[in-house]
């Protein structure tokens, strides 16, 4: 091929690439307080989205054919995680359900969920919904489970069929080779089975069994979490080079053992406080009874027309441990991110991320603390570094809320609007 039509082809190949770029939506918030996720202090930006990324992030940006979204007075941040769901299985039968299912996470402005109620057979057809852009959603974190023979997990027909249950090293090796052939995101190991001296216990996996799933699935860049929740669990779990802990230790107050334990094998800690707070006396904020869904609604409509009944003192110990053990690992240096177990009674889609927020503001966290937990230090749980923080090549998650969340962190609830993947959602 002569020199003279390479370069014009080549030219033409430029030109149409450059007319595909400019093709892309884009959308510039202008005069936002932004709030990057670094815990920096917020600045007034201006935040340039073309398709799904952060494309500039300045003063004075200046574009032509951009949606304009006038943000002076409001406050700019990443999109909110929450590391620990559960969705009813109605919710994967279609867009329609999938997109009423989530609303109240986009009208929170959670955008980046982790699902612990599915299996690998249900994986693709999940995304096949999703990536047909019928339904208005977070990004999911889909996950496999594993746990042990009649342990935690394994309760109900639907979980125990959904848990692959193995009880050695070998067994784990082989259910992993097939189990990763689905591509799940992330592995969910229900490795403790303290019933919170409540009930019985439950079995408990080994050091070695659990070590096996970990050294499989980080061998596939694959992050796994654990539903632990003792101090001896913990530190089993850490051994054996967990990415997180997934609920909060609460039969003792952890110690400088599993601290280092921690540090040492990078494990995060997820506490999923609003799961074990007390409900017998919870009180909800006005913004948050505004939200509720009807049949929620109801439900604590009932509950507060009756007396407060006792709480029992194992769940009020635990509590107080829990919290404690929240400051301690602060102020240990270890990750803390944020989790609900939305989709156990009481645990509402979107307002309970909101909620753990705002719970670590009372347990040391100042507000710009806490919205990097939720937002940049989530993300890195999950081993992500595309999103989590407002900044040039970013996933566009984003969040425009009323107020000044970083200072005060009521102010969180005033969602305005919400993006994903740079495409505003819907959750009205």
């Amino acid at each position: 091929m002569k020199r003279w039509l390479r370069n014009l082809l080549a030219l033409v190949g430029a030109f149409a690439c450059a007319a595909t770029a400019h093709a892309e939506p884009e959308t510039l918030i202008r005069g936002a307080r932004v709030f990057d996720g670094t815990g920096a202090p917020a600045r007034i930006r201006d935040v340039l989205v073309r398709g799904d990324r952060i494309v500039a992030v300045g003063r004075h940006i200046r574009v032509r054919d951009a949606e304009v979204v006038d943000a002076n007075g409001l406050t700019l941040l990443p999109g909110l995680h929450d590391l620990h769901v559960h969705t009813p299985r109605v919710a994967f039968e279609g867009a329609e359900a999938l997109a009423d299912t989530h609303r109240p996470y986009l009208a929170s402005g959670v955008t980046s969920i982790n699902e612990y109620s599915v299996s690998g057979p249900m994986l693709a057809p999940i995304r096949a919904i999703v990536a047909s852009g019928q339904a208005d959603a977070p990004h999911m974190v889909l996950a496999i489970r594993l746990g042990v023979p009649h342990g935690h997990g394994t309760e109900s027909e639907f979980t125990n069929s959904i848990t692959t249950q193995v009880t050695t090293p070998a067994e784990a090796r082989a259910a992993m080779k097939e189990l990763l052939s689905s591509r799940p995101d992330v592995i969910k190991v229900f490795a403790d089975g303290w019933r919170y001296a409540r009930d019985a216990d439950r079995p408990d996996m080994d050091l070695p069994t659990l070590k096996a799933i970990v050294d499989a699935a980080h061998a596939r860049n694959i992050r796994v979490v654990t539903h632990t929740v003792t101090l001896a669990g913990a530190k089993r779990a850490a051994r054996a080079g967990v990415d997180a802990l997934v609920h909060g230790v609460g039969d003792a107050r952890v110690d400088r053992e599993l601290i280092g334990l921690m540090k040492k094998h990078r494990t995060a800690y997820v506490p999923t406080l609003v799961v074990y707070e007390p409900k017998q006396d919870r009180t909800l904020l006005a913004a948050e009874w505004s939200r509720l869904r009807p049949r929620d609604l109801e439900r604590e409509t009932e509950r507060k027309a009756e007396p407060n009944a006792p709480i029992p003192e194992y769940e009020s110990r635990r509590w107080q441990i829990m919290q404690d053990n929240v400051r301690l690992l602060r102020a240990g240096g270890i990750r803390i991110g944020v989790g609900t177990d939305t989709g156990i009674g009481g645990v509402y889609p979107g307002l309970a991320a909101q909620r753990e927020i705002r719970l670590l503001t009372t347990l040391g966290f100042t507000p710009r603390e806490a919205l990097v937990a939720a937002t940049s230090t989530s993300a890195r749980i999950m081993g992500a570094r595309d999103h989590g923080r407002i900044g040039r090549g970013q996933r566009a998650d984003l969040v425009l809320v009323a107020g000044r969340p970083d200072e005060q962190i009521e102010d969180l609830y005033q969602v305005r609007r919400t993006w994903v993947s740079g495409r505003a959602v819907s959750f009205d």
